[in-house]
Parts: structure tokens; C-alpha cells; sequence
């Protein structure tokens, strides 16, 4: 679906694409290397494979990715709330493609735990393959952004120190609800992260809050590691991390850039 910038509503009608990530890959297309932001925009419309209007469907996470890198303690009012120390460089970890769930979609609690965390954050979406390229030219790898919640078992990330189980849970990788295309440009420095727990606000700080930039996080991921199309990155979460309990529903949204609200029910 393509909009103005707008939010779609309900009723605005949802067309099938071809996957613009996988087209942007030879490996899987066949052709040279591919900007996924292009090819968003101008792939043709597929309505024998899909033609609805938004309501009707069950929303799935809006990318595939390769892998899912993430960052760790990336605001210092949540590293503060934490008890830990702000960190040098950026923390990072990984989560399996099977954590993700998409908005609307019930995540079902592990249970025999104490506490387990919403964690709202934003999802940059890589549009071109990369490798060691340097801070100015990070954003031209962007294809676009997306919303995330990177729920956190407190239990496990205390016990194993590492932190592949306790965030690697299936569902425990919310995205959406959709990907919104905006290549080689940054965000508006005042555009603030949300996360509510049933409709209570709970977390709300600005990117400018971020200790290491998008444009820094990619370029240092990039140093040891190429990025691809589709490739996912959560960028930290702010203060305000709040426990989860069957029955709640968390939403996380996006002020001074509309990205619609990622709403995932609890049980």
C-alpha cells in the first residue's frame, strides 16, 4: 500500500507487491545488487495475488529479515533505571527471525518467570547491501523505518549474562504494523519513541535522547558484519521499561513521524 505519509486507515485498500528485499539481493533475484527503497515504490502492483482493504487482513510482520541486530542500553535514563554503567560503544545483540510477531498478534507469555519487560523501540529497515562504510554515507543503506518491541526476560538476562535467551523467545520480537519507505534521509531529532501498557503512557523520549546515532550504529555494525536488504535494527529503548502480565495489551508509537501504532494483546 503507498500513501502520501500518511497513516492508512482501516479502509484504505492493502495491494500485493512482489518482496522488494528479496529483489534487492542477486543471490535470490538473479540480477545485480538492488536498492529495496526503489523498488517499494515503483515494483507493479500484484492484485491477483492480494487485493483488500486494510481491516480485513491480518497484519504479519511487514519485513523478512536475514538477521535481527539490536541495541542494548542506548538511552541513559533507561541504562540509569537499570543500575548499570553507560556504555562506551554500542551493546549489541541479535534476535532469531522467529521472535518476530506481528501488530494485533497475541504473544503468549513463558511462563514460571518474575518479570519479563516491554521495550518500545524504533526499527531501522536496511534497503542496500553494505559493508564498512563510514558514518556519512550510513543512511544512503536505509530503506526505512518500522516500530519494534523488544520484550526482555529479566530472569534469564540476569542469570545467563548473555542475552540470546532471554530476548530470543518466540514472539518476543513484535514489528509494524507497517514499513514505511524514507532512504538516505535522517529523522526529525524531535520525533519522540512511545510505549504504552493499556493505554497508559509508559515510555516517551526524543531520538536526539540516543547515546549512539543511527548513522553510528550502522557504520559500527557494518565494521564487522554486512548488512542486507531487509536486515533489522532495533535502535535501544528509553526509560519507562514496564513488566507484563497476561491481560495487558502494549502499543508502541512514533510522535513527529507517523509510523501508525505496533499494538500487541498479552496472555
Amino acid at each position: 500500500m503507498r500513501t502520501d505519509g500518511r497513516a492508512p486507515s482501516s479502509d484504505d485498500v492493502a495491494i500485493a507487491i512482489d518482496d522488494p528485499f528479496a529483489a534487492a539481493m542477486s543471490w535470490q533475484s538473479g540480477r545485480p545488487d538492488g536498492d529495496a527503497a526503489e523498488l517499494a515504490r515503483t515494483l507493479p502492483d500484484r492484485p491477483e495475488l492480494l487485493r483488500a482493504p486494510l481491516g480485513e487482513l491480518t497484519l504479519q510482520p511487514p519485513v523478512r529479515p536475514g538477521k535481527i541486530i539490536c541495541v542494548g542500553r542506548n538511552y541513559a535514563a533507561h541504562v540509569k533505571e537499570m543500575g548499570n554503567e553507560l556504555p562506551t560503544e554500542p551493546l549489541l545483540f541479535s534476535k532469531p527471525a522467529t521472535a518476530l510477531l506481528g501488530s494485533g498478534t497475541p504473544l503468549s507469555l513463558p511462563r514460571g518467570y518474575e518479570r519479563i519487560d516491554m521495550e518500545a523501540e524504533l526499527v531501522v529497515v536496511i534497503g542496500r547491501r553494505g559493508h564498512s562504510f563510514d558514518r556519512d554515507q550510513a543512511l544512503s543503506f536505509v530503506a526505512g523505518y518500522t516500530l519494534g518491541n523488544d520484550i526482555s526476560n529479566r530472569d534469564l538476562q540476569k542469570l545467563d549474562k548473555q542475552w540470546t535467551r532471554a530476548k530470543g523467545f518466540d514472539g518476543f520480537a513484535p514489528l509494524g504494523p507497517l514499513f514505511r519507505v524514507h532512504p538516505g534521509a535522517a529523522l526529525p531529532a524531535d520525533a519522540r519513541v512511545q510505549g504504552f501498557v493499556d493505554g497508559a503512557l509508559r515510555q516517551d523520549a526524543p531520538l536526539s535522547s540516543m547515546i549512539f546515532d543511527i548513522p553510528f550504529v550502522l557504520a559500527y555494525i557494518a565494521a564487522c558484519m554486512t548488512l542486507e536488504p531487509g536486515d533489522l535494527v532495533y535502535t535501544g529503548t528509553p526509560e519507562g521499561v514496564s513488566a507484563l502480565s497476561p491481560g495487558v495489551t502494549t502499543a508502541v508509537g512514533m510522535t513527529g513521524f507517523t509510523l501508525g501504532e505496533l499494538s500487541t494483546p498479552v496472555r
